[in-house]
């Protein structure tokens, strides 16, 4: 048994734990059973993490045995907020900071290794010894303090209800290879209770470096290269097609602040956009949706007359009362604005502006106003102004 210690989102941005190490990980230990942090309910159904769906995808193009193990209350971060506000547990925190100020084994890490939830650690940290002492004794003392409660996110009641659905799969694995992947913080209670059981042999990732480095496999670079996880997905899943796309769209494209400042989307992520719409074009017939995002594409591309030939296109089914999206109704028109200034066309682009704004005009996207159109309306846009501001 291995049991993999993942980084979640943090895999996107630390350079030292990718989304790739965690396929060279498989690569190397080469399971005959892979346990994924998900629910058995949504499994291969729903969206979850990344690196359990490649996980998932590395698994089924390896002929290997995949399921999921996750459990948990969907109440529970709600009702930990709510108690943190309390003053009962004002004062519970102070005592669990002045336990862990005290620790010797908290104290000596943290000399160490300082601010190491920035993320720039790798899969031999998070997989250390080390780091998974610290963890476990992170929680001897909230434990100590709190109970097992929502504070600690129900600690052990969740840990011993995804170890038990892990274990009612991995007992009819006997003599089988299995790798177990799951959060950082989980690690430690996974590797504990395994180890007490009988005929399991509990591996460390320490054992098995340095990583192979083997070609990917074609899916799995789909997965990494062009974000295509539909083989993670089983027959007649995801269940809204247009839905899944404009999700996957949403987040490389429409994420924080980027419709607002178009200049600070990252190129990677637009090139990745134009595979993702390239899949969406060749599943079904054109939407709404799927035209807006194609004119936003084209606008990051550089492609301003393609997304004009769009965006009026699409601003004809806005006036005729098709397009019942609020965000695509109005930005339809923004983004026209936009176009019509790179092409130098100023009074198109005023009128653009104009009719977003009125589209707004009583709606809750009324108080955005000033972050969509910003000074466009006396200025005209130009590519890199929204960079720094």
């Amino acid at each position: 048994m291995l049991v993999v210690a993942t980084v979640h989102g943090q895999h996107r941005r630390n350079p030292n734990y990718t989304y790739e190490d965690v396929v060279r990980i498989l690569d190397t230990y080469d399971p005959d059973l892979v346990c994924v942090e998900i629910r058995p309910q949504d499994f291969r159904r729903e969206p979850y993490l990344k690196e359990m769906m490649l996980a998932t995808v590395w698994g089924i193009a390896n002929g290997r045995e995949v399921c999921g193990f996750d459990w948990y209350e969907g109440t529970a971060r709600a009702a930990r907020a709510r108690l943190e506000e309390q003053p009962e547990y004002i004062e519970k925190a102070r005592v669990l900071d002045s336990l862990v100020a005290t620790n010797p084994i908290m104290r000596s890490f943290d000399d160490r290794y300082g601010d190491f939830w920035r993320g720039e650690f790798g899969y031999d940290f998070y997989n250390g010894r080390e780091y998974n002492r610290y963890i476990e004794e992170s929680y001897r003392l909230s434990l100590a303090v709190y109970g097992d409660s929502p504070i600690n996110l129900h600690y052990e009641l969740r840990n011993r209800r995804m170890m038990d659905l892990a274990w009612d799969v991995i007992r009819q694995h006997r003599g089988s290879k299995v790798a177990l992947l799951t959060g950082a913080e989980h690690k430690h209670y996974f590797d504990r209770d395994l180890a007490a059981r009988e005929n399991i042999a509990v591996v460390q990732l320490e054992d098995f470096l340095p990583l192979a480095r083997r070609p990917l496999d074609p899916a799995v670079a789909a997965f990494l290269l062009e974000d295509d996880d539909l083989p993670y997905y089983e027959v007649g899943f995801p269940a809204d097609t247009n839905r899944y796309y404009w999700g996957k769209l949403t987040t490389l494209l429409h994420g924080p602040d980027m419709d607002w400042r178009p200049d600070i989307i990252p190129a990677g992520n637009i090139d990745i956009a134009g595979k993702v719409l390239a899949r969406w074009r060749a599943s079904q017939p054109p939407s709404h949706r799927m035209m807006f995002d194609e004119a936003w594409y084209r606008f990051l591309s550089d492609d301003c007359d393609a997304a004009v030939e769009r965006l009026n296109n699409l601003a004809q089914a806005v006036e005729s009362g098709a397009v019942e999206d609020p965000f695509v109704r109005v930005y339809t028109y923004r983004n026209l604005g936009l176009c019509y200034d790179l092409l130098g066309e100023r009074q198109d682009a005023l009128r653009s502006y104009a009719r977003a704004r009125a589209l707004m005009r009583g709606t809750r996207m009324e108080r955005n106003a000033d972050l969509a159109l910003r000074d466009y309306e006396t200025v005209p846009y130009r590519r890199g102004s929204t960079a720094d501001r």
